[in-house]
């Protein structure tokens, strides 16, 4: 039993051997037992720890246990303490004297422990469904006096013949004051033909008296103001069947319906802002999505030009009638701009009725419904306004409510103003990165045969990476190849790939061996180290390939491997060659390794950065180095490795010609 379960049983018995008996056939079921020698002791305890139950021995010294349940059952929760009156008497005046006294029930000695659990279990159980339901009584007393629901009863005519006091609260109007009128007249007007089509339905099947009406209308309060009722209704029908009158519910659902117009409003909306690409195509919709959910004919959308601090008509939308296309014509003759401080945003941020700012003289049938500035936080941006012929009732909350969109709306707009800026900006930035991966273009080298053919491939990506590669003779055997790969995107990468290219070629690098690749990988790592103001690091692979003894000696510095594809049992195989070491300029202090490899003859070298693997594919995954590998493989048994070829398999995993980032490849033919 759980500790919040946990039952509470005084029991009070002068012989001690009692006590402890059943103290010791009680705590098995996982009761709290409180044991004291008489009945003042047991009231006193009582009144300390109010428990669920009292187990009282009849005979005892001091004060017995009848007078003590009297005494204990006008004590405050007396009543509703189950008290269980165990002695050893079994005669009928004594039973009668226990219930008297207000026990529970009786119990004689001498007392078999299964009878007493039971009889315990048993008590604890009636009195916890006699609380559960008396809680429940009460929750419904609650509720029925709490009502707020409207309840009317009507004639066959459709008269209002009892209404309780709940429908002055929802209209204003008192109760007795509406009888013997039709519910009807309470109702907006142009919501009375709903009404009177169900109320049709419900009288004319007065056969089935399960019918039941159930509609949604408008309807008028006392101060003018309208609200939505919801009104549940069923037939009378007495002993011969005859039809009486009806008698239902009516509930206010203004608040509801409220909300599920906002949020229709607020949802097509933000929906609009989500997916639009210009501002103008934007705010049309919006106006429409307002003035169609509304009832409303007009919108309009006024920009301020704080250079005058004017407002301007910028964007219009209307229904289709020509009456409205006549009025809008006139509106365009008479209205061009208003000086903006005529505005008073400190008052309501809104302004209902007509509005004389807003309306030309000639516009005798429009009126102006209501306007909301566009803001972006304190920055005013224009105003949203309505127009419409018909003289409504709107609900006032609701507009309150749209009111809030004009930050939402104000947002798009500055978002919409940035990005075209932005546009500029990304434009004049793409011309720089354009002739930036021209001048990268300009230091490749050009592919070359002797006694080796080289084949390559520089795609730029619409950023600018940092790839580039270069190869040259050290002497008559020896060929020096390297690709690095420059981390982050733009003109600082493009640069700094631009000056190690021009440091490894024109040898100016100190202390290196040519021959050595990891000396030249030391140096590279010595002099560009990452700083507070120079956060780009670069991967690179360098070889030296001797064309007499065959022999590559390569290291790398965190670059993808080369991969060597030679043939072998006419099966075409591929070798990793890479070096273990961290990317250049992570680490000041690290040894760089170099590994030496003898090459077959007839083999193809591939070099190439990371951008030509890592490819994001549709379920979020990289496409990666061992499916290129597979690739390449597969394209130099088919193709020879022409790298035409090749491009044209990896656009097919991009999807595109496009890539995300610089794509560098390289493949000499060592024969």
């Amino acid at each position: 039993m759980s500790n919040q379960e946990k039952i509470t049983i005084l029991v009070a018995d002068d012989e001690s051997v009692s006590r402890k008996y059943l103290k010791m056939i009680l705590q098995k079921d996982g009761y709290e037992i409180i044991t004291v020698e008489n009945g003042e002791k047991c009231l006193e305890t009582y009144q300390q720890i109010f428990p669920d139950m009292v187990l009282l021995d009849g005979l005892m010294p001091v004060m017995d246990g009848f007078d003590c349940c009297r005494r204990l059952k006008e004590l405050p929760k007396g009543n509703d303490t189950i008290v269980l009156m165990i002695t050893g008497l079994d005669d009928r005046d004594s039973v009668n004297q226990a219930y008297e006294a207000g026990a529970t029930d009786f119990l004689t000695k001498p007392i078999n422990p299964a009878v007493l659990r039971r009889r315990i279990k048993y008590l604890l159980d009636v009195k916890k469904a006699e609380r559960a339901l008396k809680e429940s009584e009460e929750k419904y007393r609650t509720l029925v006096e709490n009502l707020r629901e409207v309840i009317f009863y009507a004639d066959k005519k459709g008269n209002l013949t009892f209404l309780n006091p709940a429908w002055q609260e929802l209209t204003g109007l008192p109760p007795h004051s509406c009888l013997g009128h039709p519910l009807s007249i309470y109702l907006y007007p142009e919501d009375q033909p709903i009404y009177a089509q169900y109320w049709h339905c419900l009288v004319n099947s007065s056969e089935d008296t399960t019918s039941k009406l159930k509609c949604q209308v408008r309807y008028v309060k006392k101060n003018g103001n309208f609200g939505w009722m919801r009104i549940f209704a069923s037939l009378i029908i007495n002993d011969k069947g005859e039809l009486e009158g009806v008698t239902g519910t009516i509930n206010d659902i203004t608040e509801r319906k409220r909300i599920e117009q906002y949020q229709i409003i607020e949802r097509d909306v933000i929906k609009i802002l989500a997916e639009s690409e210009r501002k103008s195509e934007a705010i049309q919709k919006i106006l429409k999505v307002i003035g169609n959910n509304l009832g409303l004919e007009i919108g309009e959308y006024w920009e301020l030009k704080t250079e005058d601090n004017l407002i301007y008509p910028e964007i219009k939308w209307h229904i289709n009638n020509q009456e409205i296309e006549k009025i809008l014509s006139i509106r365009e003759e008479n209205l061009n701009s208003i000086f903006w401080d005529k505005w008073d945003f400190a008052y309501d941020e809104f302004w209902l009725n007509n509005h004389k700012l807003l309306s030309s003289k000639n516009e005798v049938n429009l009126r102006h419904i209501f306007a909301f500035p566009v803001c972006n936080g304190e920055e005013k941006l224009g105003i949203i306004t309505f127009f419409s012929r018909k003289s409504t009732q709107y609900d006032i909350n609701l507009l309150e409510n749209i009111v809030n969109l004009g930050n939402q709306i104000g947002q798009f707009i500055k978002r919409k103003q940035a990005e075209e800026k932005l546009k500029e900006t990304n434009s004049l930035l793409q011309s720089e990165l354009s002739t930036a991966s021209e001048y990268v273009f300009s230091l490749l080298p050009s592919p070359e045969e002797h006694n080796l053919s080289v084949e390559q491939k520089f795609i730029p990506s619409s950023k600018l990476g940092g790839d580039i590669f270069d190869y040259y003779w050290l002497d008559e055997e020896n060929i020096a190849i390297y690709l690095l790969d420059v981390a982050g995107h733009g003109i600082h990468s493009a640069l700094l790939s631009v000056s190690i290219l021009n440091l490894v070629r024109n040898n100016s690098l100190y202390n290196t061996n040519p021959y050595q690749p990891w000396t030249i990988i030391t140096e590279l790592n010595r002099l560009f180290q990452m700083d507070s103001d120079r956060l780009n690091y670069f991967t690179i692979w360098y070889g030296v390939y001797n064309t007499d003894t065959h022999e590559l000696i390569y290291s790398s510095a965190g670059h993808p491997p080369a991969i060597l594809i030679y043939q072998e049992d006419n099966q075409w195989r591929y070798e990793k060659l890479k070096t273990p070491s961290l990317p250049v300029g992570m680490i000041e202090d690290v040894e760089f390794d170099q590994s030496l490899c003898l090459v077959k003859p007839d083999s193809y070298l591939y070099i190439f950065s990371d951008g030509i693997y890592e490819i994001e594919q549709e379920n979020d995954n990289i496409w990666g180095l061992e499916n290129f590998i597979s690739l390449l493989v597969d394209t130099q048994a088919k193709y020879k490795g022409e790298l035409q070829h090749l491009i044209k398999q990896i656009e097919k995993v991009n999807h595109s010609s496009n890539f995300n980032d610089d794509l560098s490849i390289l493949k000499i033919h060592l024969p």
